[in-house]
C-alpha cells in the first residue's frame, strides 16, 4: 500500500507541475514562436544565395536550441523557487511524502514539458526547412535523421541544465541566485571543450600559465560539457549519422543529471523550511 501511495503521489506532483506550465500558457507561446520560426526560416535562408538550405537548417535548429534553453531556465526556476517564495509548495511538502519524491516528481513534470516544447518547436522548424527546400533548385537531400538527433541533443542539454537548476534551487532562498548560476554554468559548459582543445593542440604555447591551464581542465571535468550535445553540423551538411557519439551523449546526460538530482535531494532533505 505504501508503494502505491508513493507512486500515486509521484504522478500527482508531476501532473501538477505540467498543469502549472499550461496555466502559464507555455504552449500558446510556443505555438506563436513556431509560426514565427516557419516564416523567418525562409526569410533568413534567402540571404544566402549559395547554401540557402544549409542556412535554413542551421538557423532553425539554432533557434530551437536558444528557445529551449530559455524555457528550461525559467521552468527550472519555477519548479521549486517560486513555490517556496510564495509558500504554495509548503502545502505539498508538509504532506506525508518525502522531499525526494517531491523533487523527482517536479523533475519528471519538467522533463515532459521541455520534451513536448522541443517536439513542437522541432516540428515547426522542420516545416520551415521543408518549405525552404521547395524553393531551392537541385536541393541536396536533407538528413532528417540527423535533424532528429540534433533536436534530441538539445533535449539532453536541457535535461542536464534543468537538473543543475534544481540543484541550485534546493539551497537558494530566492530565484535570483539559481538564475545567475544556471546562466553561468551554461556559458562555461558551452566553451570549455573548445578551450581545452585549443590548449591541447599546442597552438596556445605560452599564452596560458600552467595554473590557468589546470583551472580550465578542471572546469572541463566539473562543469557539464554542453558542446557534447550539439549535432547541428551533422544535420546541416548531411554527415554520417553520429550514432556512437549520440549514445555517449545520452549516457553522459543520464549520469550527470542523476548526480545533480542526488545532490539536490541531499541538500533539500536537510533544508529548514518555515
Amino acid at each position: 500500500m505504501k508503494g502505491n501511495n508513493k507512486i500515486r503521489s509521484f504522478f500527482v506532483i508531476s501532473l501538477t507541475t505540467i498543469k502549472g506550465g499550461m496555466r502559464d500558457r507555455l504552449y500558446q507561446g510556443i505555438g506563436l514562436l513556431g509560426i514565427f520560426l516557419i516564416f523567418s526560416t525562409g526569410i533568413f535562408s534567402s540571404f544566402s544565395m549559395r547554401q540557402p538550405l544549409e542556412v535554413s537548417i542551421n538557423y532553425s535548429l539554432s533557434v530551437v536550441q536558444i528557445i529551449s534553453v530559455v524555457v528550461t531556465i525559467f521552468l527550472g526556476l519555477n519548479l521549486i523557487s517560486s513555490e517556496i517564495d510564495s509558500k504554495a509548495g509548503y502545502v505539498i511538502i508538509t504532506q506525508p511524502i518525502s522531499r525526494t519524491l517531491y523533487i523527482l516528481g517536479k523533475f519528471s513534470g519538467f522533463v515532459v514539458m521541455i520534451g513536448s516544447t522541443i517536439l513542437l518547436l522541432g516540428l515547426f522548424a522542420s516545416l520551415g526547412v521543408w518549405v525552404t527546400s521547395l524553393g531551392v533548385q537541385n536541393a541536396p537531400n536533407i538528413s532528417w535523421q540527423n535533424v532528429v538527433i540534433s533536436l534530441a541533443g538539445s533535449f539532453e542539454a536541457c535535461i542536464v541544465l534543468g537538473a543543475i537548476i534544481i540543484l541550485f534551487t534546493s539551497f537558494a532562498t530566492s530565484s535570483i541566485l539559481p538564475f545567475l548560476l544556471g546562466c553561468a554554468v551554461y556559458a562555461v559548459g558551452q566553451s570549455t571543450q573548445s578551450v581545452v582543445r585549443y590548449i591541447e593542440s599546442g597552438m596556445a604555447k605560452n599564452q596560458f600559465p600552467p595554473a590557468l591551464k589546470a583551472l580550465v581542465k578542471g572546469a572541463y571535468y566539473v562543469f557539464p560539457n554542453f558542446a557534447l550535445f550539439d549535432f547541428k553540423v551533422q544535420a546541416i551538411y548531411g554527415l554520417p549519422h553520429p550514432t556512437k557519439l549520440f549514445a555517449v551523449s545520452v549516457a553522459y546526460a543520464f549520469v550527470y543529471s542523476a548526480l545533480a538530482l542526488y545532490v539536490a535531494i541531499l541538500v533539500f532533505e536537510k533544508r529548514d523550511l518555515p
